[in-house]
């Protein structure tokens, strides 16, 4: 399984050929791929906000849940993608987090840190059902919009540069307390992972915006690598490193 987390798609960024060229690589192989979210710095997947790389990126994942499974959790800067495009990935969901019949557990990660109120009470006011409707039928809806992305790099600046660990313990102890051994969360842009007594583990899944890593996760054996996209692909494969 490849997990990709925080891309922040952007045309301004220039970092969307690279994101496409991944994906076409990646079907080379036959891993299942999880989106761990913020794919795009912003998505509003809503018909009149919606550019021709949204719509590139939803018919590959429709061509590919064929061969494989597509997973995908919504980031804190994608809004209403399970409810408006759910039917593009073998599951999406804008949950908190996401757990499959194994004990594997995928968050975004953005509400883990339960002492960074602002950014919670930001994320109530733009995540609702009022705010969808506002921003899809009202002629200032693009205006909301801006403010949202706006919104988004004003949240929780107190907190960015700093990993909370004590949370993410509590969160991580309150999952394994269940039938949960391993978890995977973005969000933080750290390459991190916490361990127990029980030997489970969370892993803080690097951002490929400023990295370009991505996670393998061997299912059978359990054992976690972080690769460069490019390494890892010749590495699935079967190509020389160059």
């Amino acid at each position: 399984m490849i997990i990709i987390a925080d891309t922040h798609l952007s045309p301004t960024k220039g970092n969307i050929p690279e994101f496409f060229q991944m994906l076409d690589t990646f079907k080379k192989n036959n891993e299942d791929l999880v989106f761990l979210g913020d794919i795009f710095d912003l998505w509003i997947a809503l018909p009149r906000y919606e550019s021709d790389f949204h719509r590139k990126f939803l018919a590959w994942c429709r061509e590919q849940r064929n061969h494989r499974i597509i997973g995908f959790i919504e980031g804190n800067h994608e809004f209403f993608v399970a409810e408006e495009r759910k039917k593009s990935f073998s599951w999406c969901s804008n949950a908190s987090e996401w757990r499959d019949e194994n004990g594997n557990l995928f968050a975004h990660g953005d509400r883990i840190n339960r002492k960074d109120r602002n950014y919670l009470f930001f994320r109530k006011l733009s995540k609702n059902k009022i705010t969808k409707i506002l921003i899809r039928h009202l002629p200032f809806g693009p205006s909301l919009a801006e403010s949202l992305k706006l919104g988004l790099k004003k949240t929780n600046q107190k907190f960015r540069g700093n990993l909370p660990e004590d949370e993410i313990a509590k969160f991580a102890e309150a999952r394994f307390a269940g039938d949960v051994k391993t978890i995977f969360v973005g969000h933080f842009h750290w390459k991190y992972h916490y361990r127990n007594v029980q030997n489970k583990a969370l892993y803080i899944v690097p951002d490929w915006y400023c990295t370009g890593q991505v996670t393998l996760y061997e299912k059978k054996t359990g054992r976690v690598g972080i690769y460069r996209w490019k390494e890892l692909s010749r590495l699935l494969s079967g190509e020389s490193a160059e």
